[in-house]
């Protein structure tokens, strides 16, 4: 009887422990890819800016895709974590947050034509408008007076790229990158980030 109370002890002891071992063995594992999610994020903020022309001729901009958990993101970049509790957005609740930067320079030659308004005052008008940037201005006497929109469209692509270690060919997983790109000829992107947050 005192022997089956032992076996059974030892029995239960050793699943009880094989129970644990696993549990450790998961977190531990959980621990690890968290630590290589964000070792690569830290990498992947300090990488540089790929810009390149497509067939077409536009200019494109490409960077790697930043993977982390809502906690992560609070912790690595406090700054975008507030924008999107400004907008009004759990950041658990959050799929994915993208900022981009960009700045457009387009030079302008315009005609001024004389006019008179109120029938005594002589002001000079131009008008500019290239599909992107609808400038309108008057100047009266040393004053300039400008009406400026800029219209553009960004289009945004994230896919999986080329392999994180190419050796280790299809054992190796892809990296997910984003392709960025505006209508505007003369725009250039100066800075684009797409964080996928997960669970």
């Amino acid at each position: 009887m005192i022997k089956l109370k032992a076996i059974f002890f030892l029995g239960a002891g050793l699943v009880l422990s094989v129970v644990l071992c696993l549990f450790l063995f998961d977190a531990w594992k959980e621990t690890h890819r968290s630590y290589k999610r964000v070792l690569s994020a830290n990498e992947s903020l300090h990488e540089e800016l790929v810009q390149f022309k497509t067939e077409n001729g536009r200019l494109v901009a490409q960077n790697r895709v930043l993977k982390l958990k809502s906690n992560e993101l609070a912790a690595l970049l406090p700054q975008m974590a507030n924008e999107i509790k400004q907008l009004g957005i759990k950041i658990s609740r959050a799929e994915s947050v993208s900022t981009t930067s960009f700045e457009v320079e387009t030079p302008a030659t315009v005609i001024l034509r004389d006019s008179i308004i109120f029938d005594t005052i002589p002001v000079k008008h131009f008008n500019y408008d290239d599909g992107f940037f609808d400038i309108q201005g008057t100047a009266i006497g040393n004053q300039q007076q400008l009406n400026l929109a800029y219209r553009d469209t960004l289009v945004q692509v994230v896919y999986r790229g080329e392999r994180e270690i190419p050796w280790l060919w299809i054992f190796s997983p892809r990296k997910l990158m984003q392709r960025v790109s505006l209508k505007n000829p003369n725009a250039q992107i100066e800075y684009t980030q797409q964080i996928e947050i997960e669970d």
